[in-house]
């Protein structure tokens, strides 16, 4: 039995049955979890406060519509009486409550690995009842800790199914790796006689509804029938629904089934087994002499006031926002994305479909925000050392962290956001470059709460004004609230945490005990008027309360305030109240601060810092100043105004703030530096400080091991990371540092010395090894760190093509080449491109010999690229460990894959007619413009009998199987560009950027992500067609710039002495216009663009500050001036041949 619902059950007082390698566990209030061979098999945080996961019974009165729990989780009734008994064998639950009452008996199966949930129903009322029984547990089907650590990419390899004979729900997760334990789950009725077939649903999303609660889930609002959706349902539970009609004084009974088994016939025989009702009665007997009851309790719930109903509204309107959707648009200047909400009259939000989130963050602390204000703090490491919880959730978006107000006279509270209690009315949610703004206008109070980060000090700043336009004086109590991790999650950290109170600046501390961080003070103060009193706790459970939640903290409830209690607490939290008055026509301002230090003493100067008067708002000015200062050096003017709020601003905001700072977000929390992933985010932000990507490139270099292999990933400070046998990780090094030199002239960097780190080497068949590397007695230039990259990785397999080893860029791809054979079309196309820059770099620095081995393997990858690589109408992917073709015509899945078609054009050794053909291919199999779509592979990878690695794993159409991976997207439309297919390539890049995918609140429903970041993927297969993935943390934000003003706009530096100017836009374009400030400041470039022909085949005449330009190669020639001027630059496009179109060469000639 596994040893985590050991600790579990222990943690949370519950009772555990075994059986086998089966075992569950009940608490007293009907909360708990299942697992399998190891495996958890529904899901549970762990959480000892809230305690809010489980396999529930929900029963529904269809008549009145009243909802409750057969446990005092999660649904409890008005004034219910519930009870719980335990004995060795069997858990028992009772729920008396509005004339009905349940009884739950758990039991284990004794001759097999499965659960039984009876449950009887007696109606004590006078009248007939109809009662709908409806079961709900939302399904891990992992190990414990890795479901916990990243729930949203754990659910994406789960399937369900409805087994129609055996009336029964299934679920599995897809392998990623062959040598994944199998593991079934079944859920059905046992024992029933009924013949009608049961409802079912799969989809939490469905069932639960975004804005709605487990307390009173969606699909139990209305007496509609669940929807029975089953398949790749993306985040899935399991739920049986039986409607029973009881006579007054009449009982009936239900029984649910859980089991697991190795493959899905034993699955389904658990359940074709235990539909006998005998099965269930000996189970049930045999539990039963196992021993009476050793425990037992009861508790009356209260009775809950009704809500009182809100103000009818008009819907939000957006008339003065940029691409309105019916949710948010962008103001006029594009610099804020503006969200507008409005709760209903059950006082419920209408929320968007998932978090439309915010990454705000300075190079060591940051945080993430959501539109109801949900979110997570972090200081150095976003995943290592978090101070509140990330509990990426996209359906609940649970709050760790809230700020309250509380009415003094009438007891009323409410929260500063739009989550987690809002009050009626509406709300405007502000996303800035560097800020959260929450704003919500009342004839009573107004509100505004700004979110920000200092531009270096590690803390977050929550700026509160609050304005009293009435005629009397409000009495108000300020709620500040953080639940405490001070590790990756969760409960880690909670035994050895101690808060105490600074007796110098009132704050609350508390040291790190975690690993590097340990000896770090995290630290919480309120900044209020003077002599404002404050309270205090660190008790969670004290704030919210057993059973509680932020949205009805306990903490809150009238005339209570907090109680001082402070140091070791079993769940800790910073907790914060002061107390105000705000007279009639006032405005008060207040700060919550929540950071972490080196030291107390740091900590203390920082708190006393920020409570000086105007100190919040002068922090504000100088992080909005930074960002507008840094993104300013960039402006575009074009036909495509959505495309214009990428570049300026968005996408570079993006680039910096999440993956080169935050290395976070909603999606996926990562926390370490990848190192392709962010060289390549930084090459794009060259535009906007090449310091800044010649810096990214010297930090990677040094994480390179002395044979030339790199860490895959490595976490900061520590570096501890992952060694793999990843074929590209190391090129991405020569190639993005010769792209540097060639555009910067800043040749000097390849003679920087740069250190080697050492480890121990991967053993025989291990495919990577998490370590802790240490630094190697040696140094060498950087130069010589491009050429050991390059040196290893001059490999081939039968076919002269590079090995392709435990993956190349496509990280799901493991294991085609694992077995050291499998070979990589695209890894030749990226090889061949680097070499042909690297050539000239040997010569420069005195290295023939290198120079003429490169040399020769370039040309050699040329010939075998082109007669093993061409499948004779595109290129192919690669070739298995087994000699198997992969991306080929006569492949079973994945015939044709984008990446390699690409980078045949981008790397220039496809002839002409094939690099035509290939993107013909493209055009033909991959690109969907009614989906809005460019797949990276079809078709995807389901049942072929090949593995290809954990990409198979991922369901059909999700991420790289199958979906839009946007990333190779925008490579496609570069290699378009690079062949002149100009009315191609803009639109297509348009239709990656997200405004387009959100244009109306239909589209919003189909794509449901945030309309002003760009995704990482969007869905390729039915029934998610169109649906957005992960946003915020992916490098496509950085390509996107680059493919917009490299491809698209035609802009390039060059050695640092000139700027090149070759547009490849649509002829319908009239022009555009592009203002560029060189990053040094020296000089800025007002530049038009005008196509007077409507013909925008080349460059026909450029003029600089009113004089004749030059024109070299097609392009417009434009001088790097350091004077500090602006100079006006006009480029006028017009007719041209149509070979100057293609900027593809014979790669013989070449």
């Amino acid at each position: 039995m596994h040893t985590d619902i050991i600790q579990h059950a222990h943690a949370a007082d519950g009772h555990l049955l075994t059986q086998g390698r089966y075992s569950t566990f009940l608490t007293a209030a009907g909360t708990g979890y299942a697992a399998w061979n190891g495996q958890a098999l529904t899901r549970w945080s762990a959480d000892p406060t809230e305690d809010s996961d489980g396999f529930f019974i929900y029963l529904r009165d269809e008549d009145s519509g009243a909802v409750w729990s057969l446990g005092t989780m999660p649904a409890p009734g008005a004034s219910a009486r519930y009870g719980y008994r335990f004995a060795h064998g069997l858990s028992e639950l009772s729920c008396l409550h509005d004339g009905i009452d349940a009884r739950l008996e758990l039991c284990l199966a004794p001759d097999t690995e499965l659960e039984l949930r009876r449950i009887t129903l007696h109606n004590t009322s006078a009248t007939p009842r109809r009662i709908a029984l409806t079961s709900y547990a939302e399904l891990a089907l992992n190990h414990w800790a890795a479901d916990a650590a990243h729930p949203a990419f754990s659910k994406l390899f789960v399937q369900t199914e409805w087994n129609a004979p055996a009336r029964a729900l299934l679920a599995r997760r897809r392998p990623r790796s062959p040598g994944e334990a199998p593991c079934w789950l079944v859920h059905a009725l046992a024992g029933e006689i009924n013949s009608d077939p049961p409802q079912y649903e799969t989809d939490r999303a469905r069932f639960l509804g975004r804005g709605y609660s487990r307390a009173l889930p969606r699909a139990l609002t209305t007496a509609e029938t669940l929807t029975g959706t089953v398949g790749n349902v993306l985040d899935p539970i399991i739920s049986l629904r039986r409607v029973l009609t009881l006579q007054p004084g009449a009982s009936a009974q239900l029984c649910f089934l859980l089991g697991a088994a190795a493959d899905r016939d034993t699955a389904l025989d658990l359940a074709t087994r235990y539909a006998a009702p005998a099965m269930v009665i000996t189970a049930f007997q045999v539990a039963t002499a196992q021993g009476d009851f050793s425990s037992s309790g009861q508790r009356l719930t209260e009775a809950r006031a009704p809500i009182p109903p809100a103000p009818a509204l008009p819907p939000p309107a957006g008339d003065d926002l940029q691409f309105w959707n019916g949710y948010g648009g962008f103001s006029a200047d594009g610099r804020e994305y503006r969200i507008r909400l409005q709760t209903d009259a059950q006082g419920r939000l209408g929320l968007p479909p998932q978090p439309w989130t915010h990454v705000v963050a300075n190079p060591h602390f940051g945080f993430l925000a959501s539109e109801t204000g949900a979110g997570c703090t972090w200081s150095q490491n976003s995943r290592e050392n978090r101070l509140t919880p990330w509990y990426n959730d996209p359906l609940l978006d649970p709050h760790g962290e809230a700020l309250y107000l509380r009415d003094e006279d009438s007891g009323e509270f409410w929260s500063l956001t739009p989550g987690p209690a809002p009050r009626p009315g509406c709300f405007e949610i502000g996303y800035g470059f560097g800020y959260c703004r929450y704003r919500q206008h009342d004839p009573r109070l107004n509100q505004e709460l700004w979110l920000f980060v200092p531009r270096t000090d590690p803390l977050k700043l929550a700026w509160v004004r609050l304005h009293n336009p009435s005629d009397r004086p409000r009495r108000l109590a300020l709620f500040a609230y953080a639940r405490l991790v001070l590790g990756v999650l969760p409960g880690e950290q909670a035994s050895a945490l101690r808060v105490e109170r600074d007796p110098l600046s009132g704050a609350l501390l508390a040291e790190n005990h975690n690993r590097e961080f340990a000896g770090r003070i995290a630290f919480a103060a309120l900044a209020m008027p003077e002599h404002t009193p404050v309270h205090v706790s660190a008790d969670r459970a004290e704030f919210i309360g057993l059973h509680g939640s932020p949205a009805q903290p306990a903490a809150l409830r009238p005339g209570h305030d907090l109680s001082g209690h402070l140091g070791s607490a079993p769940d800790p939290c910073l907790a914060l109240q002061a107390n105000l008055v705000l007279a009639a026509g006032a405005t008060i301002e207040a700060t919550f601060l929540l950071g972490e230090t080196e030291g107390r003493d740091e900590a203390r100067a920082l708190v006393e810092h920020y409570r000086a008067k105007g100190a919040a708002a002068a922090a504000l000015h100088a992080a909005q100043s930074f960002w507008q200062n840094w993104l300013d050096r960039v402006r575009i003017h074009t036909p495509a105004p959505d495309l214009d709020l990428m570049v300026n601003g968005w996408a570079a905001y993006q680039t910096l703030a999440c993956r080169l700072w935050a290395r976070s977000a909603f999606y996926q929390s990562g926390g370490a530096f990848g190192f392709r992933d962010q060289l390549q985010d930084a090459a794009a932000l060259l535009y906007y400080d090449p310091q800044l990507t010649r810096q990214q490139l010297l930090l990677h270099a040094a994480h390179q091991f002395v044979e030339g292999d790199v860490l895959h990933w490595w976490h900061p400070p520590l570096s501890q990371g992952i060694r793999t046998r990843f074929s590209d990780d190391l090129l991405w090094l020569p190639y993005l540092a010769a792209f540097y030199a060639h555009a910067t002239g800043d040749w000097s960097l390849f003679g920087e010395p740069v250190p080697f780190l050492r480890a121990r080497a991967l053993a025989e068949g291990e495919d990577e090894a998490f370590l802790q590397p240490e630094p190697a007695d040696e140094s060498a230039s950087f130069y010589e760190h491009c050429c050991r990259a390059l040196d290893r990785s001059l490999t081939q397999g039968a076919h002269g093509l590079p090995l392709m080893g435990s993956g190349d860029w496509n990280d799901g791809m493991n294991r085609v080449g694992r077995e050291g054979r499998g070979e990589s079309v695209w890894l030749g196309f990226f090889l061949y491109t680097i070499l042909g820059a690297f050539v000239p770099i040997c010569g420069q620095h005195g290295d023939p010999n290198r120079a003429r081995r490169y040399a020769a393997f370039r040309r050699h990858l040329a010939k075998a690229l082109n007669e093993q690589g061409w499948d004779g109408a595109w290129y192919r992917r690669a070739w298995y460990d087994n000699g198997a073709v992969l991306g080929s015509a006569a492949s079973d899945e994945c015939r044709i894959d984008a990446l390699a078609q690409a980078w045949a054009v981008l790397s220039q050794a496809a002839p002409l007619a094939r690099a035509e053909a290939a993107l013909d291919a493209v055009e033909e199999h991959l690109i969907a413009e009614d989906d809005g779509l460019i797949r990276l592979l079809t078709p995807p990878f389901v049942d072929t009998p090949h593995d290809p690695g954990y990409i198979k794993g991922y369901v059909a159409g999700v991420r790289e199987n199958g979906g839009q991976y946007t990333h190779a997207a925008l490579w496609v439309v570069q290699a378009l560009a690079m062949l002149g297919r100009r009315e191609r390539a803009a639109p297509l890049l348009a239709m990656l950027g997200p405004v387009r995918h959100s244009l109306d609140p239909a589209a919003v429903a189909r794509y449901q992500v945030e309309p002003y970041v760009i995704a990482a993927d969007i869905y390729g297969v039915a029934p998610h067609v169109g649906r957005g993935g992960w946003t915020w943390y992916t490098g496509s934000a950085g390509w996107l710039l680059r493919v917009a003003l490299e491809s698209m706009l035609g802009l390039h530096r060059v050695d640092g002495t000139d700027l090149r100017l070759r547009p490849c836009i649509p002829d319908s374009w009239p022009g555009f216009s592009l203002r560029y400030r060189l990053p040094e400041g020296d000089a800025s470039y007002a530049i038009t663009v005008d196509n007077p022909e409507s013909c925008t085949a080349r460059v026909v005449a450029v003029m600089i500050d009113g004089q004749p330009g030059m024109i070299a190669a097609g392009a417009a020639c434009i001088p790097l001036f350091h004077d500090g001027r602006l100079h006006r630059v006009t480029v006028t496009l017009g007719t041209g041949d149509a070979g100057t179109d293609s900027g593809v060469q014979d790669p013989v000639q070449a």
